[in-house]
């Protein structure tokens, strides 16, 4: 009786543990400190509804921070923890500058196709993978934040200022088949941790949205050529095809392609 007992709570505790803090492979691990209790709330609020409570040297898997609150999975569920609370834990990407750069903007829309416009497509991904960089501890240096027009030549030397350990440039791509499809990764030509990052991105692209591999090429396009760091341009999909295009415009695959390419470049870093 005993050990069935003691079998049962063994059950119940590693279910708890899978419940409250299941894997997240593009989060970073926090640790709670706190004397008592950690409310976890439905908002970043400390007036929104409480949906439970962390402890003491409990172990968070923190999916985004903004404005000193992490969003987690509790219960199946999103809930927000003060990171005042929260202690991270080191990570691959603890302390790299990563340069993200939104492609075009403000006059220049890049692509546009089925209703789509690549610049509207672009930043909120870039956006999405500042905060998931965020949250593993890099610090971000993002060449737009907003609808705004950057000159290439600008948009490298603010990498190469900031003293980025990458550069990712995020694009949408388009052809004149409509039927083309898929995601590619350029390098420079010739640089061989240029090739290693374009590798690894496109390997963490491919693996979250499961689109047709289109390969890792190299092209001498500006913001490759004068950046001084291991540098790509990825282009998630083709707004020229309308079922990708419809992908692209939705938050759920902007999601899926920012957690993607957080996965590559920490994949490149470690």
């Amino acid at each position: 009786m005993i050990r069935n007992r003691q079998l049962l709570i063994g059950i119940c505790i590693i279910f708890t543990a899978i419940v409250l803090y299941p894997a997240a492979s593009f989060a970073q691990s926090g640790t709670v400190d706190v004397d008592t209790t950690l409310n976890v709330r439905q908002a970043p609020s400390t007036s929104a509804h409480i949906i439970g409570s962390l402890y003491p040297g409990d172990i968070v898997e923190l999916q985004e921070v903004a404005n000193n609150w992490g969003s987690i999975t509790y219960k199946g569920e999103t809930g927000y923890v003060s990171m005042h609370y929260v202690h991270m834990r080191a990570s691959e990407l603890a302390g790299k500058v990563i340069a993200i750069d939104a492609g075009h903007g403000g006059k220049d829309s890049g692509a546009i196709a089925n209703g789509v416009l690549e610049k509207r497509v672009v930043l909120p991904i870039a956006k999405k993978t500042q905060a998931k960089l965020q949250a593993q501890g890099a610090e971000v240096m993002m060449t737009r934040s907003n609808d705004s027009y950057i000159e290439l030549e600008d948009r490298a030397n603010q990498a190469n200022t900031a003293g980025a350990d990458v550069f990712v440039s995020i694009h949408a791509n388009a052809a004149s088949a409509t039927a083309a499809s898929g995601t590619e990764v350029y390098y420079y030509p010739g640089s061989s941790s240029g090739y290693a990052l374009a590798a690894a991105v496109q390997t963490g692209l491919l693996n979250q949205l499961g689109s047709h591999n289109r390969g890792v090429k190299s092209a001498d396009f500006n913001v490759l050529r004068n950046t001084s760091m291991p540098a790509v341009l990825a282009e998630i999909g083709f707004l020229t095809n309308a079922p990708e295009a419809q992908k692209l415009a939705s938050a759920s695959y902007q999601e899926k392609a920012a957690a993607g390419l957080v996965q590559g470049i920490r994949d490149y870093t470690d």
